[in-house]
């Protein structure tokens, strides 16, 4: 279309969205990211608009097109994901709410999440956009990329050597519930990831999906006889079994990069009592994490 007045001419921003990790050389366009909101800030923080999309499917092609044309600097936050209904956004109001005011939350019952959390993403502009008055210039198109870091890891549990006579329970216990728009944790309670374990021949299975993992938080990994009511193990799921170093040092995968954990725990029983097991060895994607005997109280 031709404008006799390049006043007239259509004005935006495009947002196109990727992921590339600090592990990779280059974007990948994960088929989970599904739907898209996309918030935009003044300098002041203020939030001035929202763009939602769904039914996406990422490509390199891939633009989210917008009539986004106000003069000043913005920065521009972006969340990600399969559903995200099945997370709550803080209320919010145009020109009033700030960027610190808004915040995102997994949807959970009480204390206890027992179903798994639906992939997550956020991505933030690297740089503010600074948009001028361009009513003479023509048509322009600004371009605003978002790197895209997912927020949710899927865990799978392998058990080996617990009697057979009895039954268990796993619980994953964190506060890492809540979010802010800079993607850093935000107050929340504690509470409990919980998901049926599932006897397979002589191995105890059990799949979890959790939100984000950080070390030095105590995210609380609990393997519980529910026969007897004895505790049988708990640690620290991210600093003393998935990142743990003390035996065999630095693991070959990163917290921000690998988010698919395949963790192997053995044990036996405990020679010197009957009631008691020997933790033998702990295997997360085929890293010997832990491999020499510990005996349990």
């Amino acid at each position: 279309m031709i404008y006799d007045d390049l006043s007239e001419c259509p004005q935006g921003v495009n947002f196109a969205f990727y992921t590339q990790t600090p592990c990779e050389s280059g974007p990948s366009y994960p088929k989970a990211i599904k739907q898209v909101r996309v918030f935009a800030f003044d300098e002041n923080e203020v939030l001035v608009e929202e763009y939602a999309a769904t039914g996406l499917a990422l490509s390199a092609d891939y633009l989210l097109e917008t009539s986004f044309y106000k003069i000043g600097k913005f920065t521009f936050a972006a969340w990600g994901g399969e559903d995200l209904s099945t997370y709550d956004f803080s209320q919010f109001i145009q020109g009033t709410t700030t960027r610190k005011q808004m915040f995102l939350s997994m949807k959970k019952q009480a204390d206890q999440v027992s179903t798994h959390p639906l992939p997550l993403y956020y991505g933030a502009s690297l740089e503010p956009l600074v948009i001028t008055d361009r009513t003479d210039l023509g048509s322009i198109f600004d371009l605003v990329s978002f790197n895209m870091q997912e927020f949710t890891n899927r865990i799978r549990f392998t058990i080996h050597g617990l009697s057979k006579e009895d039954t268990y329970n796993v619980v994953i216990t964190d506060d890492n519930g809540n979010y802010d728009f800079n993607a850093d944790y935000a107050p929340d309670t504690r509470f409990d990831y919980t998901n049926p374990i599932r006897r397979d021949g002589d191995m105890l299975k059990a799949d979890f999906t959790v939100m984000k993992l950080a070390e030095g938080r105590d995210t609380r990994f609990t393997l519980t006889d529910t026969t007897t009511g004895k505790v049988i193990y708990s640690a620290d799921l991210v600093d003393d079994i998935i990142m743990y170093r003390g035996d065999s040092g630095e693991p070959p995968y990163r917290l921000e990069c690998d988010h698919d954990f395949n963790i192997i725990i053995v044990f036996e029983p405990n020679p010197e009592s009957q009631t008691t097991y020997m933790l033998t060895s702990i295997i997360v994607n085929d890293w010997n994490v832990v491999k020499r005997p510990v005996i349990l109280g």
